[in-house]
């Protein structure tokens, strides 16, 4: 029946259809993944076809390889071992094995002067085999792998505690491997012989017994006991047998704390640091033999001491100690024998009460007045001064060999530098003494560095274009030989300058008859160090002439004083000082401080908006007599003092007539009240004057 189903097929192979199995409808492939306990999940072996066998397109799947590389990534087996070399000196080494490429790396460790070229001794890589290992079969037995020994390569399994290999003509002796190399070793199924680390006579080296050394650390209950506790003693050495020797005399300083040892001279600069101080000298002569020699190992002709004896003993180092010290005694700092003299209370009462001792007289210093030093240093004279540079520069380089710039005053420069507003320099006006005085110069001092600068000032139809006259320097006094002097020359400084003072100037003669504002309130400010700028010391100077006329100096005042209100025009003030005092009694200096330090406050700025009033009401007013108000002015001035009385005033105004009202008028004299000045009237420049009117 069944067969009749398939009677159309040929019966050849692929056709022929087996009748006992259950014909296939499904021919996809299976489900790989699955539910388990409500979980979906990937399943574990892959099901070919639809119901787990495999279609006649498929084969069986084969799980893909591994890599040697992948599974032996960073495993390393590490071997200790000992190189011998021809010789006969053994070093020891460090055999790396990676397993994920079988290479192999020697190191030996690295050790502190040991004249040898350690590191890397084999680079990592393949390491082939001896020939004479590859030539010979019963080698085999000894790498104990056939397999390594076919390939011509040294492999995991030629490596073992115990084993020699030969490489590159060394011979290595595996002696010790870490914990790591043996379990993987045993995983193999290789026997891992125990460690076997030795000890060649050649490079053991037997420890020799330490020599019991002095601890550099003092006792501590005598240094928490005597901490702060200071011996001095005053000593001197005596160094007069030497050529240039001289007496020194010292301060000796005892530390209980830790038997250190200080010494010092007079001027305090130390001899010795704090140490300790040993007893005896040690020294050679030149050419004498000694037990430490002489290593020249260093370049540079530097040469060291050998401090370790020949016969390994080391010799005792007494030191010196407090009983030792005492006045009179002489101690030995270095050869240089220093002679005790005196101590201080502390120290008196510190060996009275340890060592009972109650005699401290102090010992007198040997006579010295024949080779005492001088007290200051002998006067350096300086070569004459060959005109090259300035003077300070070439006094500075021929102090010391070395070329040095000259040293400035630090101080006087951070004070006397320019401060905000206070720029620190003395201007003053001059003019020359002789010649052309219609040139006009300006002086400034600075008081950092005590230079001085002149400018000169351009005037027109003079012939002079003005500029720089002298660059800033300093500047000498005249009548001075530069060239022949032993010492500094002297040179002007800031009180030399002031009002009709005299400055010679490369044979240029300057009248100072001017400063600025700025110049003599600093001198007023600093009347200790400008006399001329002190009110006090000019008061003290002409009160005694004045005491004796001082009738004739009140009546003096009193004629020249036209309003009756106590204030002198400053002419009238100068001539009566002048016909009172002796011929140049006073400075122009000392004249101007007392006109500035008595002199009335000036008015204050006119009230520009009362003016524009009282010169509108006027044109309003179509006045046009100014010409004649100023002549009127001028007339009624008897006395060409620029002022006028408030009576004299009115007059004139009320004869031109003036067209403003009474009330205005009497607020602009109100207004312009006058003062004494020397030059100028306040009343006629503003209330007449005014070049926008003109």
């Amino acid at each position: 029946m069944a067969m009749s189903k398939f009677k159309d097929f040929p019966v050849l192979p692929g056709y022929k259809v087996d009748p006992n199995k259950e014909f296939r409808h499904k021919f996809n492939k299976s489900q790989h993944f699955g539910v388990h306990n409500d979980v979906c999940m990937l399943a574990d072996v892959a099901r070919p076809g639809h119901d787990g066998t495999l279609l006649l397109a498929e084969g069986q799947v084969q799980p893909a390889p591994k890599n040697h590389w992948l599974h032996f990534d960073k495993q390393v087996l590490k071997f200790d071992a000992d190189c011998f070399e021809e010789n006969g000196r053994m070093r020891k080494c460090q055999f790396f094995y990676y397993l994920e490429d079988d290479t192999i790396q020697v190191v030996e460790p690295r050790v502190t002067n040991s004249g040898c070229f350690q590191g890397t001794l084999i680079h990592r890589h393949r390491i082939p085999m001896p020939a004479k290992w590859q030539k010979n079969r019963e080698n085999v037995a000894q790498v104990n792998s056939m397999a390594a020994h076919a390939s011509g390569f040294f492999s995991v399994a030629c490596l073992n505690v115990g084993n020699t290999l030969e490489i590159y003509g060394r011979r290595f002796v595996l002696t010790d491997c870490d914990k790591f190399t043996r379990l993987l070793l045993e995983k193999l199924g290789l026997a891992v012989p125990p460690n076997q680390t030795k000890l060649e006579p050649s490079v053991h080296v037997e420890e020799k017994p330490a020599h019991p050394k002095a601890s550099s650390v003092p006792d501590e209950r005598q240094f928490l006991q005597l901490d702060g506790l200071v011996l001095s003693f005053k000593a001197y050495w005596d160094d007069r047998e030497q050529e240039g020797g001289l007496l020194h005399k010292l301060t000796l300083l005892y530390y209980l704390a830790d038997d250190t040892l200080e010494v010092l001279f007079e001027d305090g600069s130390r001899m010795i640091k704090r140490q300790r101080l040993p007893k005896e000298e040690v020294s050679v002569e030149l050419g004498a033999p000694d037990q430490l020699p002489i290593l020249n190992v260093m370049k540079g002709r530097q040469l060291l001491k050998d401090a370790s004896p020949a016969d390994g003993a080391f010799r005792r180092v007494d030191y010196v100690r407090d009983k030792e010290l005492a006045i009179g005694a002489t101690v030995s700092v270095f050869g240089r024998p220093v002679v005790l003299v005196s101590c201080d209370k502390f120290t008196q009462k510190y060996f009275n009460d340890r060592y009972r001792i109650e005699d401290f007289s102090p010992l007198n210093y040997p006579d010295d007045e024949a080779r005492r030093p001088a007290k200051y240093p002998p006067r350096i004279h300086l070569p004459p001064y060959n005109g090259f540079g300035s003077y300070e520069d070439s006094a500075a380089n021929c102090k010391s060999f070395k070329m040095k710039e000259r040293q400035k005053d630090l101080t006087q420069f951070l004070t006397k530098d320019r401060q905000g507003n206070e720029s620190h320099v003395l201007r003053f006006a001059a003019k020359l003494k002789e010649g052309c005085e219609i040139r006009k110069f300006i002086i400034s001092y600075y008081l950092s560095d005590d230079t001085v600068s002149i400018f000169e000032i351009f005037s027109p139809n003079t012939g002079y274009k003005g500029g720089k006259f002298l660059e800033r320097c300093t500047l000498f006094k005249p009548n001075q030989d530069l060239i022949n002097v032993d010492s500094t020359p002297a040179s002007y400084n800031a009180g030399d300058f002031y009002i009709g003072a005299k400055i010679v100037v490369n044979r240029f003669e300057f009248i100072i008859h001017e400063a600025d504002d700025y110049a003599l309130t600093y001198m007023e400010k600093n009347c200790h160090e400008f006399p001329l700028s002190n009110s006090k010391l000019i008061l003290n100077k002409i009160r005694p002439h004045l005491g004796l006329r001082y009738k004739e100096l009140v009546s003096a005042l009193m004629e020249n004083d036209d309003h009756g209100q106590g204030v002198v025009a400053v002419r009238h003030f100068r001539d009566i000082l002048e016909h009172l005092l002796p011929d140049e009694f006073l400075t122009e200096h000392e004249f101007e401080t007392l006109l500035r330090r008595y002199a009335v406050p000036e008015n204050q700025p006119p009230d520009l908006h009362l003016r524009s009033k009282v010169h509108s009401l006027l044109r309003r007013q179509l006045f046009k007599d100014m010409d004649l108000l100023k002549i009127e002015l001028h007339e009624r001035d008897h006395a060409k003092t620029g002022y006028l009385s408030r009576k004299n005033a009115w007059a004139a105004c009320r004869s031109l007539p003036v067209p403003l009202p009474v009330d205005v008028l009497a607020t602009v004299f109100d207004r312009y009240k006058s003062t004494i000045d020397q030059e100028r009237s306040i009343l006629r420049t503003n209330m007449v004057q005014d070049k926008n009117e003109q």
